[in-house]
Formats: C-alpha cells, structure tokens, sequence
C-alpha cells in the first residue's frame, strides 16, 4: 500500500520513510496538492507549528488535508503533526491550526519538556471511538513508545484521548484520525506493530 508523507521542506521525513518502508509498505513524500492520492497521509513531527502552517498554508496542502480528512480518508499526525490538527497552538505566538480536533496545543506547565520512553497498549476490540484500523489478524499492540516534545495536546470534552499519569496526551484514535504525541518511527518493533495496525 502507498502511504503519503507530507513534505513541507521540514521535520523527519527521512526517518518516516525508514519506517513505511520497514511495515512492507511504499512512502510517496507529497510536495504539493496533485501528489495527493486517496491513501493514508502521514503529517511527520519536528518543526515549529507556525513555520510548518505557513508553508501547508502556501501550498494549499492544508485545504486538502481538511478535504481529505472529511471524505475519510486515514490521517496519522505525529508530534508535531499531532499538535497542529488540533484549532490552535500556544507556540510561535499564537497559531491558528487544521482543526480536525477540538483542543489547543500548550505549552507543558512551568516550560518542562517530556522526554523518554513510556509503556504503550492498545487493543482494537477496546477502543470505543470508532476508529477505522485495518481489518487483520493483528489486534493488539503492547510495548513502549518514545516521546520528546515541549508541547501538549489537551482536547475539549473527548473521551477518545489516552492520557499518561503525567497529564500528557499519549495519542486519539477516533475515526480516521490517529494522532501520536510519541514518535512511533523511532519507538522500534513498537511503531512497526502500530503502524501496520493501523494500515
């Protein structure tokens, strides 16, 4: 299966691509709106939300990730991809996002940052939000996942967000949305599994 990696000219879009390509699927790094396909897209972290808007914006990438969003199409956001489908983010002095999620992204409190590894479950038969995950053999995913981010998702009135003891939002799976605050391309056999659970 082809798997879109939006490419803006920031973030990880290497390390992404290792990863596709090490869940036997093919990655197509999408530079502007015609590239598009109807396969999943992945919006990669590292960048700064205002920065990354400005040039999704510029594109017109954002319209159609909005568009493609809506018509069902599976979006997986990753740190920073995570943080920007919410309305708005803290960072950059103010930043007005996709809005495929009710919530804001803010900075951690007291301007901590959260870094390190953190035990990871999901088992599809338990998740209650509908989520379009692939219809395989596989059902589970336990292990742990690597997280390294200064921002936080918090959503408004959603149940679909799984949070760690230390308040963070870990990830939502909610229809075709699958957002991660963690970063699965680099939480080894861990990210695989999710990722082909997902796919």
């Amino acid at each position: 299966m082809l798997i879109n990696i939006i490419d803006v000219g920031l973030g990880n879009i290497g390390s992404i691509e290792h990863w596709v390509k090490s869940c036997q699927l093919s990655p197509k790094r999408v530079t502007n709106v015609s590239q598009l396909t109807n396969d999943p897209i992945i919006i990669p972290g590292v960048a700064s939300a205002g920065e990354y808007m400005d040039r999704l914006s510029s594109l017109k990438l954002d319209k159609e990730i909005i568009k493609k969003y809506q018509s069902g199409q599976k979006i997986i956001g990753i740190c920073l991809g995570f943080q920007i489908m919410m309305n708005y983010s803290e960072e950059d002095s103010g930043v007005r996002c996709l809005g495929l999620l009710n919530g804001a992204t803010k900075y951690i409190k007291d301007k901590k940052t959260h870094n390190g590894w953190e035990d990871f479950k999901v088992d599809t038969r338990k998740v209650k939000h509908n989520a379009f995950f692939s219809k395989k053999k596989q059902k589970k995913v336990d292990g742990r996942v690597y997280f390294n981010h200064e921002l936080m998702v918090e959503l408004v009135e959603d149940t679909s967000a799984h949070i760690l003891s230390n308040g963070i939002t870990s990830h939502v799976f909610k229809d075709n949305i699958f957002g991660m605050q963690f970063h699965p391309e680099k939480s080894q056999q861990t990210g695989q599994d999710l990722l082909k659970l997902i796919i």
